[in-house]
């Protein structure tokens, strides 16, 4: 009897072995994981086929046994022609002349057509990328002389920038974020010429500079040099004034001093009766008198106002009149 009974027991335990265990499998298996950075295209092995929807959300998505993901990264990518990535790129400027450019983009993938990315591609998307954007570099690159890529750059790499993004958004599903021209090589003689232009012109707009600074410095020079003219004619107008002003003061005092001198010799000539003569002796003792404090010499006999010349021969003494 017990032995009976393990036999169904035994089938029981092979059986449920044979049904928990690989649907465990196949419930862990049904789960696929999304990063952050990622976006996802539900990929269903069992049909081969791709849902049209696009994950975008970071997390673990129950898409069912036989589904994962096909994951496209949603940060911006980088793609460059350089040196040391796929070589630099080989074309001609709109003179003719041989380039050589070093160029790098950085582009990103437009979430709503990642479908149709797929689609088109089938995940070989990445070559078709590379040599597309060498041809429209490329073409582009043909449009301008080498004069131009020395001077613009800037200038030309946007104009590259614009018909990549054109082309990328409308055949590739990507919209392209920067461009950048990292190196432009020309024929090492027309590079020289092109060098020494470049130097010739920064050295006439130096000059030109220096030319406007001048112009600016003697301009202020001259300014300056009319206000102190200015300022110099009215302080000599002033001082003239000023000192004409003072010499009329004098004059006026002096005339004022001397007609009342005049008129009191006059009356005293006319009250005492007194002749020119004794008038000019008053006068002369009226100084001696103001004077007698300062020693002086006199001639006795001679007058006092007589002019008294000496030489090496002889001596004179001329009177305008005798006392």
């Amino acid at each position: 009897m017990s032995s009976a009974n393990h036999v169904p027991l035994s089938i029981c335990a092979a059986c449920l072995c044979f049904i928990v265990i690989p649907s465990a499998i196949l419930i862990v298996l049904s789960f696929s994981s999304l990063h952050t950075v990622e976006y996802g295209l539900d990929y269903n092995a069992i049909t081969m086929s791709v849902s049209n929807t696009t994950f975008s959300t970071a997390g673990l998505y129950f898409l069912g046994f036989g589904h994962w993901f096909i994951k496209y990264p949603r940060v911006i990518q980088t793609l460059e022609f350089t040196p040391g990535r796929r070589g630099r790129l080989h074309t001609r400027t709109s003179d003719g002349l041989p380039l050589t450019l070093g160029v790098s983009f950085q582009y990103r993938y437009m979430a709503p057509r990642l479908y149709d990315l797929y689609i088109d591609f089938k995940g070989e998307h990445e070559p078709v990328y590379v040599a597309t954007a060498a041809a429209v570099i490329a073409n582009v690159a043909c449009n301008y002389s080498a004069y131009q890529f020395f001077n613009d750059k800037e200038g030309i790499a946007l104009m590259m920038q614009l018909d990549l993004n054109e082309i990328f958004q409308s055949q590739l599903y990507a919209h392209v974020e920067a461009f950048q021209i990292s190196d432009v090589e020309l024929p090492a003689v027309f590079q020289d010429a092109i060098v020494k232009s470049i130097s010739m012109k920064q050295e006439i707009t130096r000059s030109m500079r220096y030319k406007d600074n001048m112009e600016v410095t003697f301009a202020t020079d001259l300014m300056v040099a009319k206000q102190t003219l200015e300022q110099t004619v009215t302080l000599a107008n002033g001082t003239a004034k000023a000192r004409f002003q003072s010499a009329a003061a004098n004059a006026q005092m002096t005339q004022q001093t001397v007609q009342a001198e005049i008129d009191g010799f006059s009356n005293i000539s006319t009250a005492l009766g007194l002749t020119p003569t004794e008038v000019l002796d008053y006068l002369w003792w009226d100084l001696l008198k103001d004077d007698y404090k300062d020693p002086k010499e006199f001639l006795v006999g001679v007058n006092p106002a007589a002019y008294i010349r000496s030489d090496s021969h002889t001596d004179a003494a001329t009177q305008p009149h005798a006392s």
